[in-house]
């Protein structure tokens, strides 16, 4: 009898023991993955705290299973690799998306109120988590991208001029003088759309050389809000709309 209790209170000990271990790097781990999240300045790493209690109780209970249980932990290990496998190939997709969040976290690829251009779609990035980016397009749509698509898609990070900003193309006729031209496009778009534009970007005139029709003249006009594009656009139109040095329109 005095065996069999010295028995169960040395099993006792060895669980009491592993449990306080575990507990112990499970509250070491936790803090230390918040210090390198909050050192980094991204969101919470709740997704990879998790992940460390799940490795750090799971080796405790390895610990026990043989001296406590009476279980050999190789079989067990051997039951929980398969499991993992086949858990780990229906998540590849989840995974990826994860590894690439925490690589455009880390390295502030972009941040919260930045336009971006990714996988054919352009907006302001809105919310970004471990799975995805969530960016909203000049006309309002909520658009989700999974950040392995981020990753692994060319993306463009773009200037205030180039997210707020219109561009209408003018051919202009050959024989007229560009310098008056350039002058008259500046007066009549900066009058027409003078409740629109944005005093720092402004309105920037670039000659595209010449084309088909005469030369090619870029009008790129920075206005103070996305919802004043198309009001914007249809006063710059119609601002240059019908003048003499037009090669068409």
């Amino acid at each position: 009898m005095p065996i069999l209790e010295n028995d169960i209170f040395k099993k006792a000990m060895i669980l009491v023991t592993a449990i306080v271990i575990a507990v112990i790097l499970q509250t070491i781990a936790t803090r230390t993955i918040k210090r390198i999240f909050e050192r980094g300045n991204v969101p919470k790493g709740s997704i990879f705290i998790n992940i460390a209690r799940g490795l750090i109780w799971f080796l405790a209970l390895l610990s026990v299973l043989q001296p406590v249980f009476g279980v050999a932990p190789t079989g067990f290990v051997a039951a929980l690799g398969v499991a993992s496998i086949a858990v780990t190939l229906g998540m590849q997709d989840t995974i990826a998306n994860v590894l690439a969040g925490l690589t455009l976290m880390f390295m502030h690829v972009f941040e919260v109120g930045d336009w971006i251009e990714v996988g054919g779609y352009q907006g302001v990035v809105v919310d970004i988590t471990w799975r995805a980016t969530t960016i909203r397009s000049i006309i309002g749509d909520t658009i989700v991208i999974p950040n392995s698509v981020v990753g692994a898609n060319t993306m463009r990070k773009l200037s205030p001029l180039s997210a707020y900003s219109f561009v209408i193309t003018l051919d202009i006729h050959p024989e007229v003088d560009m310098a008056e031209v350039e002058r008259d496009v500046r007066e009549s778009v900066e009058k027409a759309c003078a409740d629109y534009i944005d005093p720092e970007l402004g309105v920037l005139l670039i000659q595209m050389g010449y084309g088909t029709f005469g030369f090619r003249l870029d009008v790129r006009v920075g206005i103070k809000s996305l919802g004043d594009l198309l009001a914007a656009r249809s006063a710059a139109v119609q601002a240059v709309a019908g003048r003499p040095w037009l090669a068409r329109w």
